[in-house]
């Protein structure tokens, strides 16, 4: 038992040593982690990238075709009379220009179509925003909460372990059972266990945070949370219905949704506009292969609208504007459900938190120095001293726990709702 004490309580030493000493601890507020994130995260970056990629497509969509030159010169040439006229040394050259020219406004359909494709790469940004602050905002109180849960069992642990050294002594003399010793040894190997898993889980956090921040040192981020201003946040001037509204009027996701639908209509009139046949003009000259010498020509084509007039590719179009209408919908019924359950569990957090009398866990706390005196003075038995440390743990563990909840749904509503509202 004692050996498997000691190798437990290793582990979980090392664990604490590597997670706050040898690694350099940076004490870090919310508003500071937003904006690194928003200086430094990868994703964004290069989504960046891709919005400017979107835009350098509409200059592409806004280019002239270019024109097209086609020469003729004989290879071999002969001296020889054409059309009653001698041919020079040089013998036989033609030469053609063309120029495409778009009909039925094609480019400035291409370019709107385009300025579409735009408007919903900048939406995409926006949404990766959103998720990705979600996911910092969230690990930085569940850090913070988690760390208030660490204090107390280190300080539980200390303090067993200081009665698990004397006992061992008082064993050893004869003054205390060693079935003693060993409930108060189980009990402290239980608390490291569980202190581990907080740890571990604060681990997690910290490696999200650390991606999201593209912070590749070993510091260990620290968050500074102001518990009274934290405690202060309630939803008195909150309602359902402008919650809604904001949104309708705010979420990234439902304005992809609608900009895909424009994106669709812009394309359905790109497809009408194809079915219109471009024309190409262009100049001839010809030296000596037509019916006359030097012949000028002015030349005009365009193809024929008789089998296909872009039928397939109108109809996909059509399709497509229907389909987006319907994710559009979809979205904004699932956006509606949302908002209506964040508010009642921010509600629901709120209420809970509220109904707990701020002084019970210090005077909790004064409660357990009194009992840790009377369990050194034999006043209680080990059954009640753990029944009240395991009491006192489970409350503290609950009311942080309660607390994180709290804050967890106020993010989650801020988040659902695509802006801060609380």
């Amino acid at each position: 038992m004692k050996t498997l004490l000691v190798l437990i309580g290793s582990v979980v030493l090392l664990n604490q040593v590597v997670y706050a000493q040898k690694a350099d601890t940076l004490k870090l507020s919310l508003s500071d982690a937003e904006q690194q994130f928003s200086q430094k995260n990868f994703l964004l970056l290069a989504q960046k990238y891709g919005i400017e990629a979107s835009k350098a497509a509409i200059i592409q969509a806004g280019l002239l075709p270019n024109p097209t030159i086609n020469l003729e010169q004989t290879v071999i040439s002969k001296s020889t009379i054409a059309n009653d006229a001698p041919i020079g040394p040089f013998g036989q050259r033609a030469i053609q220009i063309q120029q495409l020219i778009q009909v039925a406004g094609k480019r400035n359909k291409q370019i709107a179509l385009a300025k579409a494709g735009v408007e919903i790469s900048q939406y995409q940004f926006s949404e990766i925003i959103r998720e990705l602050l979600f996911q910092l905002r969230s690990s930085f109180y569940q850090i913070h909460y988690l760390q208030k849960t660490l204090l107390m069992y280190n300080q539980e642990i200390q303090k067993i372990s200081v009665l698990v050294n004397a006992y061992q002594e008082q064993v050893q003399k004869g003054n205390i059972p060693q079935k003693e010793l060993i409930r108060l040894q189980s009990f402290l190997i239980t608390l490291e266990g569980e202190a581990s898993d907080i740890v571990n889980q604060i681990t997690n956090d910290q490696t999200t945070i650390k991606v999201l921040l593209a912070d590749r040192s070993i510091t260990i981020i620290d968050p500074l949370v102001d518990d009274t201003q934290v405690e202060n946040i309630n939803l008195t001037d909150l309602n359902l219905a402008d919650l809604i509204s904001n949104a309708t009027q705010n979420r990234p996701d439902l304005k992809v949704q609608e900009a895909n639908t424009q994106y669709s209509i812009a394309n359905l009139n790109l497809q009408r506009a194809l079915a219109k046949p471009d024309i190409t003009v262009g100049y001839s000259y010809d030296r000596s292969g037509s019916y006359v010498n030097n012949y000028h020509a002015l030349t005009l084509s365009m193809a024929l609208p008789f089998f296909n007039k872009n039928q397939g590719n109108i109809k996909i179009a059509e399709s497509q504007i229907e389909a987006n209408k319907q994710y559009f919908f979809q979205t904004q019924n699932q956006l509606e459900n949302e908002v209506l359950q964040a508010y009642t569990k921010a509600q629901e957090n709120d209420r809970l938190f509220r109904k707990i009398d701020k002084k019970f866990q210090k005077n909790f706390e004064k409660l357990i120095l009194g009992v840790l005196e009377n369990y050194q003075k034999r006043n209680l038995t080990l059954i009640e001293f753990t029944d009240f440390l395991e009491s006192y743990k489970n409350t503290v563990n609950q009311l942080n726990t309660l607390q994180n909840n709290r804050i967890q749904a106020f993010e989650n509503l801020n988040f659902v709702v695509g802006k801060k509202v609380l």
